[in-house]
């Protein structure tokens, strides 16, 4: 039998050994469907790799000690099997037969896809449970192929195995590898509209780049609505898009910024639209279901990159006044804020010349503090970090610098090191400010008009740092909580020279922490408190929730925030931010869970919500198809759900009608 073979020797009746994926693009390509050529390493060459690394037992004995409706249990066993499977060797014997397949297929660039014995079943859509690896290369393909069997595993994936009553079922995968689009265009089609259920309509997502985009709800893409009898577009909705996921010079992908001119385009045209609706009914034909469909668009042909049985149709249905933007919002300290400021206006200059004056950070009494900047700050900013960047000597030399000094620092977040007093204290803000101003900069650069290998430069100093963005926040927590213990329930409102006078519990500085925790702005290393509106009046700035100079402009109405229907449905309930997997315990059951995007480590929470908005995405995203898997009001593509609502809001999700109503706030 063999343990890979070649798509054209595959067809659907292999889902056991080639997994939905696998199956499904071996029964198009047979069919003559244009599928990009590829093979599967078949779920018996997994099985093969358990047994040989004597594996097996001890992840059935793990996965028999999970209670599921425990996080931490799911999360524990998931990291014990992950890290079983990514330790151990490939036989040499399989490793070579994966690389004579490899090689006959030809291709410099793969996208290797996990491919369940369970998956695209009529029983369960994963839902990006398991995982993909584009553009993967020769060097990187035996690590992804052990990345793909381990995401068999994931928190998530073992969350929903038992859900969907799976975990007494034998589940192996396999692992589809197939020759890489260089996406022009690309996207999903249902060949049923999944919101209306109509049989004869069928809809169309496009952007520009790859695919993954759309379905991770990265960017809200093009839709088009066309009737199949007669074959006509009914309803198109077109996006602006400003940014596109592309395959990166090295490997991998990366975000290109898209020219405005092409941005703001229809992704397909009229044409391409018709044409590819005919290739979506076809498959529909063939298979004799309803189907979704990803696609990608190459030099005049559309590719067929992967289909599936659509499993969620049901049978019912006074001074001159400044504009400052808002740009995000974190649960910062006012350390962290007078370190943030420090950073922009003392510290940048250092690295790129240029410095920020007009920005504050306002707290409402809430969990958050918000972050303004005057636009033209902002942009200033972007063009000296561009201007900066054409010389890449220097600025590589800088970001060097930067990843030398943040593995000192490191030592504070890992607790290597511990402060033990206040002037430990100041030192560790002198440098963390330092850092941060650096941590922009790297930040920016990815986004930028700038030299590739710089970009490439940038984004492995992200990757080396970005999981401690928050950390400094803890470290500065435990010192206050060590060292002053009268007023640790306190310490976010605390200012860095408070702590350094001395003085910190004073009768005159707890007075004044106390009215900080009522609200203040921040604005040039002063703090204003009182009311809000006569103190902006004061300052003549007019703050901006509605849009940044990052994401744009978002169009509202009272007590109204309107998107895109992904499931239909009402309900009422109280609002739960969820940015991280942090906040996810508290979602309580009958919540209306908002987040710029889902991801499927949210479904735990996702299955006591009542609802879910979403600040991107289209019908296609993780929130869509979720919504319509659990049948659950939905509202994605709002743009600014989680910038306008708050936590403990009490809102209307009417997604019959595309429109979130703020109750009470």
């Amino acid at each position: 039998m063999g343990f890979l073979r070649n798509f054209n020797k595959i067809n659907k009746n292999d889902v056991s050994l080639a997994g939905g994926k696998g199956a499904s693009l071996g029964e198009m390509t047979q069919s003559g469907i244009l599928v990009p050529p590829g093979f599967v390493i078949l779920a018996n060459a997994f099985e093969k790799f358990l047994e040989e690394s004597n594996l097996d037992i001890e992840i059935e004995s793990i996965l028999d000690s999970v209670n599921h409706k425990e996080l931490h249990s799911v999360e524990n066993a998931s990291e014990k099997i992950e890290a079983l499977i990514l330790g151990a060797k490939i036989s040499e014997d399989l490793t070579s037969e994966i690389q004579k397949f490899f090689d006959n297929l030809g291709a410099k660039y793969v996208a290797v896809r996990s491919s369940a014995t369970a998956e695209d079943s009529a029983n369960a859509a994963w839902a990006g449970q398991l995982e993909s690896y584009l553009n993967t290369t020769e060097e990187n393909l035996l690590d992804n192929v052990k990345s793909c069997w381990a995401s068999l595993f994931t928190s998530r994936a073992i969350f929903y195995r038992f859900e969907k009553k799976l975990h007494k079922q034998k589940i192996s995968v396999a692992v589809v590898v197939q020759k890489m689009v260089e996406s022009e265009k690309s996207g999903i089609a249902f060949s049923v509209h999944p919101v209306t259920q109509d049989r004869n309509q069928l809809i169309i997502e496009a952007g520009f780049g790859l695919g993954e985009a759309i379905v991770s709800g990265q960017i809200t893409p093009d839709s088009y609505v066309v009737e199949k009898q007669p074959l006509r577009i009914i309803d198109k909705n077109i996006q602006t898009q400003s940014r596109g996921f592309y395959r990166a010079k090295s490997g991998g992908n990366e975000w290109h910024d898209i020219p405005k001119e092409k941005g703001k385009k229809q992704a397909l045209s009229d044409k391409e639209i018709l044409e590819l609706s005919e290739k979506v009914i076809s498959i529909e034909k063939h298979y004799g279901f309803p189907v979704d469909v990803e696609w990608a668009f190459e030099q005049g042909k559309f590719y067929i990159v992967q289909s599936r049985p659509i499993t969620t149709l049901r049978k019912t249905e006074p001074r001159l006044k400044r504009k400052f933007t808002k740009e995000h919002a974190r649960e910062y300290s006012l350390f962290r804020v007078a370190t943030w400021y420090r950073a922009m206006n003392q510290e940048l200059p250092k690295i790129i010349g240029e410095s920020v004056e007009e920005a504050c950070a306002v707290y409402r009494g809430e969990d958050l503090v918000e972050i303004y900047y005057e636009p033209i700050e902002l942009k200033r900013l972007f063009g000296a970090v561009i201007q900066n960047s054409s010389d890449k000597n220097r600025m590589s030399e800088k970001i060097e610098s930067f990843i030398s000094s943040f593995k000192e620092l490191k030592k504070y977040f890992t607790g290597e090191k511990l402060l033990e007093n206040v002037e430990e204290l100041r030192q560790f803000q002198e440098r963390y400010a330092s850092i941060w101003a650096y941590i922009g900069v790297v930040f920016m650069i990815p986004a930028l008009p700038v030299d590739e290998e710089l970009k490439h430069l940038a984004y492995a100093a992200r990757s080396q740092t970005q999981e401690y963005n928050e950390t400094p926040e803890a470290v500065f927590k435990e010192f206050m909580e060590a060292s002053f213990p009268q007023i640790k329930d306190s310490a976010r409102f605390v200012l860095p020279e408070e702590i350094w006078s001395g003085e910190i519990e004073s009768e005159d500085i707890i007075s004044k922490i106390e009215e900080r925790k009522r609200g203040f702005i921040f604005y040039k290393n002063e703090i204003f408190t009182g009311n809000l509106d006569d103190n902006l009046e004061k300052l003549g700035i007019i703050l901006e929730e509605e849009e940044s100079v990052i994401s744009g402009k978002a169009e509202v109405t009272e007590n109204e925030i309107k998107g895109q229907v992904a499931n239909k449905g009402q309900a009422k309930g109280i609002v739960r931010i969820v940015s991280s997997t942090r906040d996810l315990p508290k979602v309580k059951e009958g919540d209306i869970l908002v987040a710029a995007m889902t991801m499927p480590k949210y479904l735990p929470a996702m299955k006591k919500a009542a609802a879910f908005i979403t600040d991107e995405g289209g019908l296609t995203s993780h929130a869509a198809i979720v919504s319509r898997e659990m049948n659950k009001p939905c509202i994605v593509g709002t743009k600014v759900a989680t910038k306008l609502l708050r936590d403990g809001n009490e809102i209307e999700v009417d997604a019959d009608n595309g429109i979130v109503r703020i109750l009470k706030k």
